[in-house]
């Protein structure tokens, strides 16, 4: 008797942990440069921007230079920007 729960015990445990959503990863940050002027126009339009491989270190005050954002889900070419992680800045 006592086998037989610890056997339907176990089946449950591995029932329940089986039927959980697997959570999708995070997508990953990549560096984008910034070829746009300063306007708020352009520097939400994703199309000004262009991946970059390399941490582009542009230094820490001024204009935007570069951010680090996920890819779009809609073009993999131009970044999120509503999911802008980190943002770098050149002087003027």
């Amino acid at each position: 008797m006592l086998g037989m729960a610890l056997i339907a015990g176990l089946g449950g445990a591995l029932a329940t942990n089986a039927a959980q959503p697997v959570k999708s990863a995070k997508p990953a940050n990549v560096w984008w440069t910034y070829s746009g002027n300063q306007t708020p126009a352009q520097l939400t339009d994703p199309s000004k921007y262009t991946f970059s491989a390399v941490d582009p270190n542009c230094g820490t005050s001024g204009a935007r230079c570069a951010i680090s954002a996920p890819r779009s889900t809609t073009n993999v070419n131009q970044p999120n920007l509503s999911a802008i992680a980190a943002e770098e800045l050149h002087n003027l």
